[in-house]
């Protein structure tokens, strides 16, 4: 964000690593260090595994995974050749915590976030910078992956609200808090860990 409230924008493909070097150094230009990166960047494929396509694992893997290797590559280049920073990954409570039908390809890229993001901390924390990863469920934000997948499983909204212990979806301003937390510098002793955020779910 520049002075004034405007905000910077820069089309790129993550799975393209000519991309994403120049999404870094755009931003190195323009604002002098990157002092936080949140990648946010996600897609998923709706299968039952027996159904899935070789096509449709390439692009989820090449977005989801290697996507965000080529993302953690530059940004930690970008942050040891400065004063440090803060990495956020966002994962999801469908990784390694839980999962769900026609949803395994994308809960395993997440489970690779995760892993991605403990080693990438141990690497990094002599370098004053912080990687973590928040994974959330049910965020409750128009056109966002969680209504695609009630949709196309038809599932009722109600229930999936009776699924969480709060009885409600998230809020996208606690996702917000979340992740702002992450990347202060008040969490820089928080590093190579999960946050979850999903109203009591994966505790059931």
């Amino acid at each position: 964000r520049k002075a004034g409230g405007t905000i910077d924008f820069s089309p790129a493909d993550v799975s393209r690593e000519e991309d994403v070097t120049a999404l870094i150094s755009g931003a190195l230009e323009a604002h002098g260090r990157l002092g936080c990166a949140i990648n946010n960047a996600g897609t998923e494929q709706l299968s039952e595994v027996a159904e899935g396509t070789e096509s449709a694992s390439d692009d989820l893997i090449a977005t989801d995974l290697k996507g965000l290797f080529f993302c953690l590559k530059h940004e930690i280049r970008a942050m040891r050749a400065s004063s440090g920073g803060a990495i956020l990954n966002m994962s999801s409570v469908t990784s390694s915590i839980t999962a769900a039908p026609a949803n395994g390809l994308y809960a395993a890229t997440k489970g690779g976030v995760n892993g991605l993001t403990k080693a990438a901390a141990i690497e990094v924390g002599k370098d004053n910078i912080s990687v973590n990863a928040l994974a959330f469920a049910a965020i409750d934000i128009p056109g966002s992956m969680i209504w695609r997948y009630l949709d196309e499983q038809k599932v009722p909204p109600e229930a999936l609200t009776q699924a969480f212990p709060v009885g409600r979806m998230g809020r996208p301003e606690e996702l917000v808090a979340a992740a702002m937390y992450l990347c202060s510098d008040e969490a820089r002793f928080c590093t190579g860990t999960t946050l979850v955020l999903d109203g009591g779910f994966a505790a059931q």
